[in-house]
């Protein structure tokens, strides 16, 4: 799914940039489409990063769907306003996206960009794109108070029509790193140091 989804020398922001709306375009992924990740979770509280391997699916009714399949097993489903969390061993789990900002900005920043849709993006975030040669970078800041205080930014880092990482940074500086269409940890650098992983989320596809 989100595989629809450096020095930068060309920035381009704003409503009017065609820029922007140019990369949009080749990012777009038509519905079903599925891909693996590893997910990488930094924060202050933890003394070594989590990490989690699974796959995404972006179903055709709209639903976005996360299943982590290591180091135990987890779906959540995302569909409209609505949360699923089942997890082996336990009864399911319902809620609101109300209660979950940070979902909410990662279901609308990768359905809007798997849509190519500006318009929806605009809504909930203001938008920067940087872009040199195949390299590109679009950058998200939450627009409603509320989101912003569980998001300070969505960074997605990729080359040509592929994005390499999704960054979900929080206003205390913790950070959650998915690297997209990757199934092997063994892809990513050791040690998986934050910023270590970021120079690899730049690079990757470059070659």
């Amino acid at each position: 799914m989100a595989a629809a989804l450096l020095t930068i020398t060309t920035t381009v922001a704003g409503a009017a940039d065609p820029g922007t709306d140019v990369l949009l375009d080749r990012l777009v992924r038509p519905a079903p489409e599925t891909t693996p990740f590893v997910e990488v979770r930094y924060s202050a509280l933890l003394t070594e990063p989590l990490v989690v391997a699974g796959e995404l699916e972006h179903r055709d009714d709209g639903a976005l769907v996360r299943r982590v399949l290591d180091p135990y097993r987890e779906t959540t489903t995302l569909l409209g306003e609505n949360v699923t969390v089942e997890r082996d061993g336990s009864r399911p789990r319902r809620f609101s996206l109300d209660r979950a900002p940070e979902l909410r900005g990662m279901l609308n920043s990768f359905g809007a960009m798997l849509k190519g849709d500006r318009a929806t993006l605009e809504q909930h975030f203001e938008i920067a794109s940087t872009e040199s040669g195949n390299a590109w970078r679009i950058d998200l800041v939450p627009r409603g108070d509320k989101m912003r205080a569980r998001l300070a930014r969505v960074r997605v880092d990729g080359h040509a029509d592929r994005a390499n990482c999704m960054t979900m940074e929080e206003p205390d500086g913790d950070a959650t790193v998915m690297a997209i269409g990757v199934s092997d940890r063994g892809t990513l650098p050791s040690p998986l140091e934050r910023e270590r992983l970021q120079s690899w989320c730049v690079q990757a596809g470059a070659h």
